[in-house]
């Protein structure tokens, strides 16, 4: 009959557990043997017929890998047999040690681990979460429509002589200088400026407006005083441009040609497809807000301690972005010490840790599933971000498994937001598209430094203007 396997609890103290556990040499014993016995049905030594090797003759060859492997698969196995014995989930992979092995003597190790918490069960409903809704108003399609047609425009050359105005496209040569010094990235040839578009610094095109094609066109301007590059910032410059031609938008007429141009049947088809894509731009910033709402309303009502090896992990990954942050002079960081960072983001990993363990118990507690389907829509989804490069993006799916894998886990988190909005109170709110992004705008939402990546210009020493703040993707929990 076999041993059995000697635990002792040594710490059982808030979500810390602590085990020693002694498997008996004899398990080990038999175990190498068996082992042994399968190695001398494999091997080919001189003198002896396959499966008639000596154990000492094996042993001696053999036995120190075999008792590595043998010892690794007891400690691998007791380990779960602790944990299932005694009904424990734990956080993160548990902390093993060997604290006493010589063959032929017992094996000794410690387990030390975390267990998951048991979030709260809460009385839904009564969370009150304000959900927005809206008409789609006959004049934000007819805004969109003309969007559209501006953005199948054609141009159209001037007649000579003929002068550029806002919003006419001009090609152009252009050097920028510092004092008689040309300076690098300053240059460009053949580029076509939109006037009142914008995308160079202020000033620039401004003086463009009014020239004509052939026309060689003197334009002063300050670079801004926080332009990425330091030799400019705040630096006047002169430009030499070259007018190559004067191009004047023309609009296309909005009838049911245009829009059987664009693969609808009629323009009526066209706008039903608008009104279809605002609904959904709305819905997708609506439920982002009542998301916003509901995890206020869950960090207040889910009350519980989080594993020190759970919130370690999610903090570290969190202050790495901070670090990154200080080194390029993030405002979200610029003039706060270490030790205020640190209060600041230790609550915010708490709060991402906590959420996100409410989270999946719910989902585990309602039977939400992430089925095939599901996955296929998110690599869709993925596919749909990177146009003219679906099929790379969904054959590097399929030959990763393992990132697909990955998908589940906000898959599984987006469903158990989805469930517990069905929940909760739902209070009606008449909100318009522009209002809804005006307070994600002006609201504080909680965001770490990453969220602010990715600002600056668009290229080296040339005349444009910083880009636009990215609207920061909120976190799980944020």
């Amino acid at each position: 009959m076999a041993q059995a396997l000697q635990i002792k609890e040594k710490e059982n103290k808030g979500l810390k557990r602590s085990f020693e556990v002694v498997v008996p040499a004899s398990e080990i014993e038999k175990e190498v043997v068996r082992q042994l016995q399968q190695v001398s049905r494999n091997v080919k030594i001189p003198g002896f017929r396959p499966g008639k090797v000596p154990e000492k003759v094996l042993r001696q060859r053999y036995g120190q890998s075999v008792m590595g492997d043998v010892i690794n698969a007891a400690v691998n196995k007791a380990t779960t047999d602790v944990l299932d014995k005694q009904k424990l989930v734990p956080a993160l992979q548990p902390d093993v040690k060997i604290t006493k092995f010589e063959e032929g003597s017992d094996l000794s190790f410690d387990i030390e681990l975390e267990v998951m918490p048991e979030s709260p069960t809460l009385d839904l409903a009564k969370i009150s979460i304000e959900k927005p809704v809206a008409e789609i108003e006959e004049a934000k399609i007819h805004e969109a429509l003309e969007r559209i047609a501006r953005s199948n425009r054609s141009l159209q050359d001037k007649a000579d002589g003929e002068k550029a105005q806002k919003g006419d496209v001009v090609r152009i040569d252009f050097k920028g200088f510092l004092g008689d010094e040309a300076f690098e990235g300053g240059e460009g040839r053949n580029f076509n400026l939109e006037l009142g578009s914008g995308q160079f610094i202020p000033g620039f095109e401004d003086q463009l407006i009014g020239a004509k094609a052939g026309d060689e066109v003197t334009v002063n301007v300050t670079f801004p005083k926080d332009y990425h590059a330091a030799n400019l910032k705040g630096q006047k410059t002169r430009f030499d441009v070259k007018i190559h031609a004067v191009q004047a938008p023309v609009i296309p007429t909005m009838d049911d040609a245009f829009a059987q141009g664009l693969g609808m049947e009629s323009l009526e088809k066209l706008k039903d497809a608008v009104r279809d894509q605002i609904q959904r731009d709305y819905d997708s910033v609506a439920r982002n807000r009542m998301k916003k709402h509901l995890f206020d309303a869950l960090d207040s009502a889910c009350s519980f301690a989080v594993p020190e090896g759970m919130f370690k992990l999610e903090f570290d990954a969190i202050w790495r972005q901070v670090e990154e942050a200080k080194e390029q002079g993030d405002p979200a960081v610029k003039g706060k010490t270490d030790a205020a960072l640190k209060k600041e983001y230790e609550a915010i990993a708490d709060r991402r840790v906590r959420l996100g363990i409410f989270l999946s118990q719910t989902a585990g507690r309602n039977n939400l599933q992430v089925d095939r389907a599901d996955l296929s829509r998110a690599v869709m989804e993925q596919a749909r971000m990177y146009p003219g490069q679906e099929s790379k993006i969904i054959e590097f799916y399929q030959k990763h498994p393992e990132q697909l894998a990955e998908m589940r886990g906000p898959i599984l988190e987006e469903k158990a937001v989805d469930f517990l909005l069905t929940q909760v109170t739902l209070t009606e709110k008449k909100m318009t598209l522009e209002q809804l992004m005006e307070e994600q705008e002006s609201e504080s939402f909680t965001q770490t430094p990453a969220d602010h990546a990715g600002d600056s210009d668009d290229q080296d020493g040339k005349p444009k203007k910083a880009a636009a703040k990215k609207t920061a993707s909120k976190k799980k929990s944020d």
